[in-house]
């Protein structure tokens, strides 16, 4: 599957109030992408901190990315960030990432600071598409991991992979090469030579995911 570049759909004409800025979780283009439930935020049925947190799945599979990483990877020649780092990639392209890891010669001592990172992060790891926009656009699921991926590539991202729990399959996006979709359950290298496996590993954690449409939500 190959990608080409999109440009960011323009959002439907409203006459609905502004939604404010906490809930925008992208921002591309000028065009905001918001937290999954962030209507039922504006109807004021849920509090903002109901919706901006992983699941309990979620959470696990970044954990085990996390993990992974830390005792896999070169730790002199690259940094981990998980949880949500912000990336300013430029004029009204503002980023939420779900681990990022970022060469130490890009990401050096000096670009830490108490706003976005402004530097590429060399991969890319997200746990599905958590994201909404608004009612009207031409955006689905798969438009917006390819806008997204395509905005990192731009930016100097070397590689993005997408974690889709629902059908269990894993998008590998490397720029300027054709995209794989690959069952969850296989091998998968990352970078460097480091390995994963998420359905193996939910497996030998004793989590099944098969039952999850039967669960109860947090309506």
């Amino acid at each position: 599957m190959e990608q080409r570049a999109q440009s960011a759909p323009k959002p439907a004409v409203s006459k609905k109030k502004k939604v404010p800025d906490y809930l925008v979780k992208d921002l591309i283009d000028g065009v905001p992408f918001y937290y999954p439930g962030y209507k039922q935020v504006l109807s004021k049925k849920k509090k903002p901190e109901d919706i901006m947190g992983w699941s309990g799945l979620q959470g696990f599979i970044i954990a085990y990315f996390t993990e992974l990483l830390i005792k896999g990877l070169n730790l002199n020649k690259y940094k981990v960030l998980p949880g949500e780092t912000g990336n300013h990639l430029g004029y009204k392209n503002n980023l939420s990432l779900d681990i990022a890891i970022y060469e130490r010669s890009v990401l050096t001592p000096e670009k830490i600071t108490s706003k976005y990172l402004d530097v590429p992060a060399y991969c890319v790891i997200e746990i599905d598409v958590q994201a909404e926009w608004e009612e009207g656009s031409s955006m689905t699921e798969m438009t917006f991991i390819g806008l997204k991926t395509q905005k990192l590539f731009d930016f100097g991202t070397k590689k993005l992979i997408w974690v889709l729990s629902k059908s269990k399959k894993v998008i590998v996006a490397e720029n300027g090469k054709h995209w794989e979709i690959i069952d969850w359950n296989e091998d998968i290298e990352l970078i460097d030579g480091v390995n994963f496996n998420v359905g193996q590993y939910l497996e030998s954690e004793g989590i099944n995911t098969d039952d999850d449409e039967n669960r109860p939500s947090n309506t």
